[in-house]
């Protein structure tokens, strides 16, 4: 008896000291980035919004959009739109998922990785060789600009501003 007393307490103490870190599961993704030209704020977290995405995908929604401030702006602002989606994290990686450019208004395969804690997103056609690569800087705080609009509530590529 005294041995199965013994073996219980070492499996409950490897179990518990061993917890899931968030590097295994891709949750130090989740945060506000901004853009490395400043012109926006992203959002990533879990999908769980959108109703055709997997709720353990990460998406990336505009925050803040710098042209929110404008009041001569012709075009319409970038706010909630939805422009990452990826379904799958492995290896520090998540992959399987695609980038749009409110700048040139395009579709990119996509891969979201951390380096030095800084988000590198590399967007690409064809082979990730070809693609380019944007670093977004974490902020704590998201400037004012895109409140009382609604996030889109859809995976659709695209939808949504």
């Amino acid at each position: 008896m005294r041995t199965l007393e013994i073996l219980f307490a070492g499996a409950f103490a490897v179990a518990t000291a061993v917890p899931a870190r968030a590097a295994d599961t891709g949750e130090e993704f989740v945060g506000y980035w901004q853009t490395a030209q400043g012109d926006g704020v992203v959002q990533l977290k879990r999908c769980s919004i959108y109703k055709d995405a997997p709720p353990t995908a990460l998406c990336g929604v505009i925050v803040w959009d710098a042209e929110s401030a404008n009041p001569r702006r012709t075009a319409p602002l970038d706010c909630n739109r939805k422009v990452f989606e990826a379904t799958k994290f492995d290896a520090g990686v998540w992959k399987d998922g695609w980038a749009f450019d409110t700048r040139k208004n395009k579709f990119y395969s996509a891969k979201l990785r951390l380096k030095d804690g800084r988000l590198h997103v590399r967007a690409y056609v064809g082979s990730e060789i070809t693609g380019e690569t944007e670093i977004f800087t974490r902020v704590a705080q998201v400037p004012l600009g895109c409140d009382g609009r609604q996030p889109e509530s859809t995976s659709v590529k695209g939808v949504g501003g």
